[in-house]
């Protein structure tokens, strides 16, 4: 073998050898979860919070596959949230066009159909109404990035172990529950070894509304792990929506802000005409 090849070999050896340093370093890791450990209740709730998943800004890329009974739609997503203040999904099916954009903040939430150019915009309380399962905003926050959340309430604080009841449902997950004692719904938190939100479930039991919000494939973010995948349970006594959630391109503390505005083109319809054309469509 002569110098050249000798060289050419030695270069291509170097590149598969980055290529492949490359390609581990990509692919982050699962972080599986641990057995739990006997701890009292004010300890596991301290743990929990000490673990949460922590950001000023969040906005990632998001696989959305939306079923209802025999109908199903996938479609590419982008989620945006500045904590505390506001969240923005956009719904883009097809060539990074948006069809729907959600925006909620702690007063409001609006919806703007870009395909019949409508839009919804209702008060908070008047969504709380209509649809009992899920407080606020704050509420939907915690949801969407792994937290507890304690009713009625815009922070959670370690003295609020006592708004839960505890149970150790097996050697791999504890259970806190509560009601919210305005509206009824109870709503409880499976926790894994790891001190992480593994399933968040909410029941209104008077008109058999329920929720469940489950997390899945955690990995690491900025040092706390963070589900890559949800998947949510809807359901009522007349119908039952699933939605699957899977995050890509996390980025944490951008400086952005999230504002909304209604083209003066847009006619105004109701939310329950939106849901409707949705599961239907």
């Amino acid at each position: 073998m002569n110098f050249r090849k000798q060289i050419i070999i030695f270069l291509l050896g170097i590149t598969v050898v980055i290529l492949g340093l490359h390609s581990c370093k990509s692919k982050k890791q699962i972080v599986a979860a641990a057995p739990v450990e006997e701890k009292v209740n004010v300890d596991l709730f301290t743990d929990i919070l000490n673990n949460q998943f922590s950001f000023k800004t969040f906005s990632s890329k998001l696989n959305l596959n939306l079923s209802s009974g025999t109908k199903s739609l996938s479609s590419k997503a982008s989620l945006r949230i500045v904590k505390d203040k506001a969240i923005q999904l956009s719904v883009q099916p097809l060539f990074g066009v948006e069809m729907l954009r959600l925006y909620a903040d702690r007063d409001s939430l609006v919806l703007l159909d870009r395909m019949n150019k409508r839009y919804v915009k209702e008060s908070i309380e008047d969504v709380k109404r209509m649809y009992p399962v899920g407080f606020d905003y704050k509420t939907l926050q915690s949801l969407l990035t792994n937290q507890v959340f304690v009713s009625g309430q815009t922070d959670v604080i370690y003295s609020d172990y006592d708004k839960f009841s505890t149970d150790q449902l097996s050697d791999m997950h504890y259970l806190l529950k509560s009601v919210d004692k305005k509206s009824g719904i109870e709503y409880s938190f499976t926790i894994d070894g790891n001190d992480r939100i593994a399933l968040t479930h909410l029941i209104e039991p008077k008109d058999h509304y329920s929720m469940n919000w489950r997390y899945d494939d955690f990995v690491m973010e900025s040092h706390k792990a963070f589900p890559r995948k949800m998947d949510v349970a809807l359901a009522s006594t007349r119908r039952k929506v699933n939605v699957g959630l899977e995050f890509s391109g996390i980025t944490l503390d951008e400086d952005f802000d999230l504002q909304v505005s209604v083209p003066g083109s847009y006619t105004r319809a109701t939310l329950s005409d939106i849901v409707k054309i949705l599961t239907n469509n």
